[in-house]
């Protein structure tokens, strides 16, 4: 195989790692939201039917409510689900902490990789624009979380 068909070669597989990265980034900022949706209610909750205007949106209605459990036992729920939430939300840190940092390991690597098929001029024009790119995000961030 020649010079040019290897780096053609390496280059596709680079551009498939980096999309494939990008969806797997996709995927996991949209479990993020769908994690956050999720514990807002307890599990086992379902949606009534019943509204009582048209302005307002359907009442989530919880099944151990279809029970009809009486005011000692809804205060017993409740500090069982606050618990729950709690348990969840840990794990939820937990696991977004490891996905991201799973996640940067192989962004590292594509850029090294990347690096490595260019000239020693291109990849130094490549890090530093990759090291702009990384100071506008993290200003994003910051600002984010000011907010």
């Amino acid at each position: 195989m020649s010079q040019e068909s290897k780096t053609r070669l390496m280059t596709v597989l680079l551009l498939l790692t980096v999309f494939g990265t990008g969806v797997l980034v996709g995927f996991a900022a949209d479990a993020g939201g769908t994690a956050q949706a999720a514990e807002a209610e307890p599990e086992g909750a379902v949606v009534s039917d019943n509204t009582t205007s048209s302005d307002e949106e359907p009442r989530r209605r919880r099944i151990y409510e279809q029970v009809e459990p009486n005011e000692l036992q809804l205060d017993l729920i409740d500090s069982i689900v606050t618990v729950y939430r709690a348990r969840t939300n840990a794990l939820d840190e937990e696991m977004r902490s490891q996905l991201n940092a799973g996640f940067r390991e192989i962004l590292f690597e594509t850029r090294d990789a990347i690096k490595g098929v260019l000239t020693a001029e291109q990849a130094a024009e490549y890090q530093r624009l990759l090291d702009e790119s990384d100071a506008r995000r993290a200003a994003r961030e910051n600002e984010d979380e000011r907010d």
